[in-house]
């Protein structure tokens, strides 16, 4: 039996401000960001042109007067984009993808999460859950706040931090205008403001690789829309952000970035030889580095030698990395869990961590350069479709799937 409270869901995304892309690589079209308040969201389509109400702030807060730098324009997608054009800002739309497995709430500006009451720190794992039961489960917590609220007159203990590690509780204000599942604050602000939104859900458990059907999820959500952009399709609509979001914007964030991107590079081979302009091989792997540092685990190196195309599959997840690594980069992050393990001075509880940890980011980039040669493989570039599934792609090559399960930090 489990007593389960509410706990603030917000890493620090308050305003737009926090959102990061991909730098001066094709000037900002895909975005990672941590989980937002509801002015958050506002601010973040704001800034993105897919609404065009002013931007909020906070009592006794001013937001950034240069935020209009961050508009979307379709550079990434259209070469001959003049970047003139972002000194004003443009008309856009979202399509904004929530890869956040934990149910949640908004109540009030901030969004909520339940947890164990004996574990407040750890995320409830759902592994395997799909959207629409996430979603149902939101549907129901709002329902049960909604009443509790009645039986308290109108209000609903919610618990924050007053100090790092030091649990309060806070009573808000719960009705319908202040009690909103997250699917609720999206279609909100497209019926209120006119937002020119899209909002997905993809939930995957923190810390882990997605499951292969994951990724062929974001194929479905992000293949059309991609390829409507770089055909000209949506030159009314105008161009598209997208944006992925987590918990703290960091891991399974970054991983929705890179899918994207992947896919970005398959129907745009050009932006590839843009991001190698950006991030020459030198750099990409300096000479002193050691190999770990470089993604050269065993089983990275296996899976290379395995594919046709292991080298340029690994060379492109690589690129696409460092263009995205604002908040993290993978690979380099399975080196510092590794350096981390085998440092004489970690405990054996960080050690285990550690070990965890480096193993799971590990798998996730050794299934990142494998997408990237079934991409390579399966996308017809006659139809602009894919031949089979990434499931079906990984099935018919159980040796893939061996290492994978097998994967050290060696």
């Amino acid at each position: 039996f489990f007593f389960f409270f509410f706990f603030q869901a917000e890493d620090g995304i308050r305003d737009a401000q926090e959102s990061r892309g991909l730098g001066d690589v094709y000037k900002r079209q895909v975005y990672g960001c941590a989980i937002p308040t509801r002015v958050g969201v506002h601010n973040i389509l704001h800034v993105l042109g897919a609404v065009d109400t002013p931007l909020k702030a906070y009592p006794g807060e001013t937001n950034d007067t240069e935020m209009h730098r961050g508009y979307a324009g379709p550079q990434l997608l259209h070469k001959d984009f003049n970047h003139s054009q972002l000194s004003a800002p443009i008309k856009g739309r979202v399509l904004w993808v929530n890869l956040r497995e934990e149910p949640i709430v908004y109540v009030g500006d901030r969004p909520f999460v339940f947890r164990d009451l004996t574990r407040p720190y750890v995320n409830v794992e759902l592994t395997g859950i799909e959207s629409s039961k996430v979603e149902l489960v939101e549907r129901m917590l709002k329902v049960d706040i909604l009443n509790e609220a009645d039986q308290y007159d109108g209000q609903f203990m919610v618990h924050d931090e007053d100090k790092p590690g030091e649990l309060v509780g806070i009573w808000e204000t719960a009705n319908d205008g202040t009690v909103k599942t997250i699917r609720d604050v999206y279609e909100d602000i497209a019926e209120t403001e006119n937002a020119r939104v899209k909002f997905l859900r993809l939930p995957v458990t923190d810390e882990q690789s997605p499951e292969l059907k994951d990724f062929d999820s974001l194929v479905t959500m992000l293949l059309p829309e991609i390829k409507d952009c770089c055909n000209g399709k949506d030159a009314e609509e105008g161009p598209l952000s997208m944006i992925f979001n987590c918990q703290m914007g960091r891991g399974r964030t970054t991983t929705g970035m890179v899918v994207c991107c992947l896919l970005i590079g398959q129907v745009n081979p050009e932006y590839y030889s843009a991001l190698t302009e950006a991030h020459p091989t030198s750099k990409l792997y300096p000479a002193d580095a050691n190999r770990y540092a470089n993604g050269d685990f065993s089983c990275i190196v296996q899976l290379r030698s395995l594919l046709s195309d292991g080298k340029s599959s690994k060379h492109n997840v690589d690129l696409i990395l460092e263009a995205c690594d604002r908040m993290q980069n993978l690979r380099t992050a399975v080196n510092v869990w590794k350096v981390q393990m085998e440092s004489a001075d970690t405990t054996e509880e960080a050690r285990s961590r550690a070990h965890h940890h480096g193993v799971h980011y590990l798998q996730r980039y050794y299934n990142l350069i494998a997408f990237s040669s079934y991409l390579s493989e399966e996308y017809d570039t006659t139809t602009g479709k894919l031949n089979s599934t990434f499931v079906s792609w990984m099935e018919m090559r159980p040796e893939l799937a061996n290492i994978h399960d097998r994967a050290q930090l060696d």
